[in-house]
């Protein structure tokens, strides 16, 4: 262990460097873990670009993140527990534990969480810790033993996949349930994997690119629709659960119109633009809701869907870059569709 440690940090929007920086710490009793794969996710690109996606969707606000941020949330590594070495997959926040949204089971909405990779909540610091980087640490009981069927790289889609259950729980999604998928950006992926695993009757996933159509048609599903601006799933279909992670106003007009009675749907990307909506749009009791983060419960879920086979995310990865390179693996994540990538992951 060094306390001196390649990291790759968001010193403003728009500035993104990698260099060596003290180890930030994660408080008395911490865990230093070993990097061994963490994933681009599509926050931290919105991050690099003037965005704060976690205080949107959790807090309703457009807050302005701090500097020297250490960017990455979608981590494993090695970390030591009961004195020798685990494999690890980390839950990358902590919620206060006291405020009426954790009391009541919901930490996944806490106001007042520290974040690995989004520099909530740990007022002041120099740098704040991120799991971009060859060491970082992080809080007792929040490293997960990952079970050896699952490979690091694999492991980097659990915080996604605790976000897709998360999105099926407030979806509603079940047994027999009809399912649209809009958007499939890896937690679409994932949170239509997550259907079918609950037994959904069918699930229609809908995408404006090519890439991630093939990549779905490859994991089974063959209810896929190339969708463009004007129309995402065909007008005369009705589905029991839609979840939106893309929120354009286009997008989620169309949903509403797709929803069967009593059906819901559930928007993981919320943005500031509004779209008109007549209330008899929402009779026979169907309902929009917003799926934000996960709980905690999820993420052990997420782990045994993976270790399962239930899911399967093996051909997601299309590109791998060294901790070193970072800046050119946010250049082709930010060209992803000329690049054909869609998850990229980075390593030591």
């Amino acid at each position: 262990m060094t306390d001196d440690v390649l990291s790759v940090i968001l010193a403003g929007p728009h500035d993104l460097r990698v260099e060596r920086i003290p180890r930030p710490s994660a408080g008395p009793g911490a865990l230093t873990v070993r990097m061994r794969a963490c994933g681009i996710c599509g926050s931290d690109l919105r991050y690099l670009n003037g965005e704060n996606p976690w205080a949107l969707h959790t807090l309703g606000e457009d807050l302005v993140s701090p500097p020297n941020m250490v960017l990455g949330h979608e981590v494993a590594g090695l970390a030591e527990l009961d004195g020798r070495e685990e494999r690890v997959a980390i839950l990358a926040y902590r919620a206060c534990g006291r405020c009426p949204a954790c009391r009541s089971g919901r930490e996944n909405i806490c106001a007042n969480v520290q974040h690995i990779g989004h520099a909530t909540g740990w007022g002041t610091m120099s740098h704040y810790p991120g799991g971009m980087a060859e060491e970082f640490e992080v809080w007792p009981g929040f490293a997960y033993p990952l079970p050896e069927s699952v490979s690091f790289d694999e492991a980097t889609f659990l915080d996604g996949l605790a976000v897709a259950i998360h999105a099926c729980d407030r979806a509603r999604v079940g047994s027999g349930s009809r399912v649209a998928i809009v958007g499939l950006g890896p937690i679409g992926m994932l949170a239509a994997q997550v259907a079918r695993s609950r037994g959904a009757e069918r699930v229609a996933v809908c995408d404006t690119t090519p890439l991630p159509l093939e990549l779905a048609t490859g994991l089974g599903f063959d209810e896929t629709h190339q969708a463009s601006a004007e129309r995402f799933l065909a007008s005369d279909e009705e589905y029991d659960a839609i979840i939106d992670t893309i929120g354009v106003p286009g997008a989620l007009r169309q949903a509403v119109s797709n929803l069967a009675p009593g059906g819901t749907l559930a928007l993981l990307s919320v943005h500031a633009t509004s779209f008109p909506l007549a209330s008899v749009s929402l009779s026979a009791e169907r309902s929009i809701t917003t799926a934000a983060n996960n709980r905690y419960d999820d993420f052990p879920r997420a782990i045994e869907l993976l270790a399962s086979g239930e899911v399967s995310v093996a051909g997601l990865v299309t590109h791998h870059f060294p901790l070193a390179r970072a800046k050119e693996a946010f250049e082709v994540m930010a060209n992803k569709d000329r690049e054909r990538a869609y998850k990229i992951v980075l390593h030591p």
